[in-house]
């Protein structure tokens, strides 16, 4: 990655349907983004969804949000119909807001609902913009849930298009940009990948043999995250670890009630805790207590929550999903497992137990690793090629 250091004022637009206190990864990518663009001495301004009592107007870490009607009811889950009303939404709040604002570059983070807007202003008023790809935005052969697969196919020329309309493309793993050539393999395609608040996330001294291993996991309860898997598994660790193991996931979504009763049914509650959502604020003491953590996802972009584990010091047990590969190496800060491999995962996270002194090596294998994936650095990428965009109007 080429990263130059920014120079003159640049006036940045940004469309996020999701962006905190709603939604996951994705809205926290574009809350640092803005910051370190307005901390670069950028305008910066972000049009996202209306939820229950947020502001419609505010400033927040230095950039303005605009919060515009959207039929959202959950704070971790968006149907596809509360994507479209944000779709139709920003898109015409963007139309009348350019009239005062006049950017010099549209940022959308997923080009599905985000897209439209910038779309819009680019075919009326020739403004360029850039997409991040995140991961759901991407049409998948297998994806969850399945009726997305004629999700997919609907919108595929409109995917299509505000791809090959853009002036860039940016995925935020090689994984993902490998599945987005699988729709449009003529589109330019570049990788910036996510990032963590090394400030914030930073690791802790572990005890190699805690009387209870503290195994956490993070994520919106819902299939795609796969946490059925994990306590599907439990059953085959409960026989083989040594140490006694508490899992705790942090999280909140419609999926509760199912995991809850999987649990309940397998005879396995007394080793979960469902923690519920917590703030944001007090993430980082949820990883510096855990010993170990485990995504057990069937799709990611680049996960935030391995990124955050991997900066608190955390071996990491994981599903190959895309953006995996970079982060996470199998016996050298972590263990890897299949998809839906209920067999596979349950090896993972008994090895990673048992490991003792062995996980705490893969826990500094992990602060080594997370090194570059800093947010300053990863801005400082965005912004170059906002310089690169601009420079070739």
């Amino acid at each position: 990655m080429h990263l130059i250091e920014p120079q003159g004022k640049l006036k940045i637009l940004m469309f996020n349907h999701e962006f905190p206190p709603i939604g996951g990864g994705g809205g926290w990518v574009s809350y640092f983004l803005g910051k370190h663009f307005a901390a670069a001495g950028h305008d910066v301004h972000l049009i996202t969804s209306q939820f229950r009592d947020c502001p419609k107007d505010e400033k927040v870490e230095g950039f303005h949000v605009h919060r515009v009607r959207a039929l959202r009811k959950n704070p971790d889950v968006c149907a596809v119909h509360e994507m479209l009303t944000y779709a139709v939404s920003s898109s015409l709040y963007g139309l009348r807001f350019i009239k005062q604002f006049q950017p010099d570059i549209v940022q959308v983070f997923f080009g599905i609902p985000a897209g439209g807007g910038a779309y819009l202003l680019q075919k009326r008023r020739d403004v360029p913009y850039v997409v991040f790809l995140g991961g759901r935005d991407v049409p998948s052969r297998t994806p969850d849930p399945p009726y997305y697969r004629w999700l997919y196919l609907l919108l595929k020329p409109a995917i299509r298009a505000i791809w090959r309309n853009a002036s860039a493309v940016v995925a935020c793993s090689e994984g993902l940009r490998e599945l987005a050539r699988e729709t449009d393999s003529n589109v330019q395609m570049d990788v910036i990948p996510d990032a963590v608040d090394l400030e914030t996330f930073t690791p802790v001294q572990r005890n190699a043999h805690p009387e209870k291993v503290r195994v956490l996991t993070i994520g919106r309860l819902i299939p795609r995250k796969g946490f059925q898997f994990l306590i599907r598994a439990l059953p085959q660790v409960l026989e083989k670890v040594s140490h006694n193991f508490e899992i705790e996931i942090v999280g909140d979504g419609p999926y509760h009630g199912e995991l809850l009763k999987l649990a309940e049914n397998l005879g396995v509650t007394s080793h979960i805790r469902f923690a519920g959502s917590v703030p944001y604020s007090e993430l980082p003491q949820k990883y510096q207590e855990a010993d170990l953590f485990i995504l057990p996802s069937l799709a990611e972009g680049m996960p935030l929550v391995v990124l955050e584990a991997m900066g608190t010091g955390l071996p990491i047990v994981v599903s190959r999903v895309q953006g995996i590969d970079e982060l996470v190496v199998d016996g050298v800060n972590g263990a890897l497992f299949d998809t839906s491999d209920v067999d596979g995962l349950a090896h993972a996270l008994i090895k990673l137990i048992n490991a003792g002194e062995d996980r705490i090596k893969m826990g500094k294998a992990s602060v080594e690793r997370v090194k570059p994936y800093d947010w300053k650095h990863i801005a400082d990428a965005y912004l170059a090629l906002y310089k690169e965009v601009s420079s070739n109007q």
